[in-house]
């Protein structure tokens, strides 16, 4: 039985290969649009996801503000001042944070020898390496020797350090910061970023202790507070937790919603998630639509392949073939059909992603990533396949089921 089908099979294949062509190139071209759509959307997101997490894993940032409620006395308009000792002290009285670190931010100067550039200064504690992965490739981040001296050390963004010495090593040199000198201890390891807040990316920045930023700028209230929840699914709780703390510390009330700017940066990637996640399907939707086509073009090959066998149906069921047999028949040859210029698709698209794998890091992959053929896009491809082709191969199968056997053999 089943040399026969393929016999058969084969042999409508052959009988008109212009016709045969150009069917399955639709279905190889759908299957080819679907799969490399579907790649794309998904190294899209988890490019763009990458760049994101370059800021920064399940931080939130807390920026003081002015209250727009009185309390106790309080007029609105009032100044929410926090101090970077009583941001340190948050975590004895909030439980469930992990990192914490104040930080101020402002531009200064910064040169070293004839180069000069007014880049972004950020003060910071050893903390802050971790939650805004500003890992050090060369040399070390600030530690908490450096704070309790308020030493003049300092790190700086790789972009940053090309741009003052060239090829020159910055480990171990000093830098003028708005004229005063300091040793750089570290540069920071390339990454990828494409959120930021209050001043320069991090490549571009320099670091130093809070407690030498204070001492030397007079800088007496944080510009903003970073920290990470131990449990992220909680970071919307210890902030409140927060806020209600420092609310009662810096009086104003719990319940103003502008005392305190919060960006929980976890939000903000649910929605980035559910973006990309929409955008992928988006695209598998227009893939799925080539496809539809190249199905089409298999239902209308297997309804003209009917036309040519109406007597052979005839004669099958003139000699007691049941009518679910021919169903089956020209169901399996339809799907054999989707099946075969899928296989080819598949082919196709494999050696494609493989290529792009050629294309060198930095620039346009930063941005795309690079499409891979993942157990994802495999079977959802398979999935849109096999729907496309059991629509497309019922259509003329219960076409030729119905027939009738009389007016077969008359023709």
């Amino acid at each position: 039985m089943i040399g026969i089908f393929f016999r058969n099979l084969f042999r409508d294949l052959v009988r008109q290969p212009l016709r045969t062509a150009l069917t399955l190139s639709g279905v190889v071209w759908g299957t080819f649009s679907v799969i490399l759509l579907l790649a794309f959307g998904d190294s899209v997101s988890k490019a763009q996801m990458k760049r994101f997490h370059g800021m920064g894993q399940g931080i939130v940032l807390v920026f003081p503000s002015r209250t727009t409620l009185s309390w106790q006395g309080f007029l609105k308009g009032k100044a929410v001042r926090v101090t970077p000792e009583t941001v340190e002290a948050i975590p004895e009285k909030v439980p469930g944070i992990e990192l914490i670190s104040p930080e101020f931010v402002d531009s200064r100067l910064i040169s070293y020898g004839r180069k000069e550039f007014r880049n972004t200064v950020r003060g910071v504690n050893p903390e802050f390496e971790l939650m805004r992965n500003t890992i050090a490739g060369k040399g070390r981040f600030i530690d908490a020797e450096d704070m309790a001296a308020r030493k003049r050390d300092c790190f700086i963004g790789d972009v940053l350090a090309t741009d003052l010495f060239g090829t020159e090593e910055p480990v171990g040199r000093n830098v003028l910061i708005d004229g005063v000198p300091f040793l750089v201890v570290g540069v920071m390891r390339t990454k990828l970023q494409n959120s930021n807040y209050n001043g320069q990316r991090d490549e571009r920045c320099a670091f130093i202790p809070w407690t030498t930023y204070s001492s030397l700028y007079g800088a007496k209230y944080v510009s903003n507070i970073i920290f990470r929840p131990r449990d992220l699914g909680r970071s919307k709780a210890v902030m409140a937790d927060v806020k209600g703390h420092l609310a009662k510390l810096l009086g104003f009330s719990a319940a103003d919603p502008d005392a305190l700017g919060v960006w929980d940066t976890l939000d903000f990637e649910r929605q980035f998630t559910t973006f990309f996640l929409a955008f992928t399907v988006f695209l598998g939707v227009i893939g799925s639509f080539t496809l539809l086509v190249g199905g089409v073009g298999v239902a209308s090959i297997m309804r003209v392949v009917v036309e040519e066998r109406t007597r052979e149906i005839g004669v099958k069921l003139a000699v007691g073939a049941r009518r679910r047999t021919i169903l089956w028949q020209f169901f399996s040859e339809s799907l054999v059909l989707m099946l075969l210029g899928g296989l080819v698709g598949f082919g196709l698209s494999a050696g494609a992603l493989q290529g792009a794998k050629a294309f060198p890091a930095g620039g346009f992959t930063d941005f795309v990533g690079v499409p891979v053929l993942n157990p994802l896009v495999i079977v959802s491809t398979v999935l849109i396949l096999l729907a496309i082709g059991v629509v497309a191969g019922m259509i003329p199968a219960r076409t030729a089921a119905s027939t009738d056997p009389i007016e077969a053999l008359r023709k």
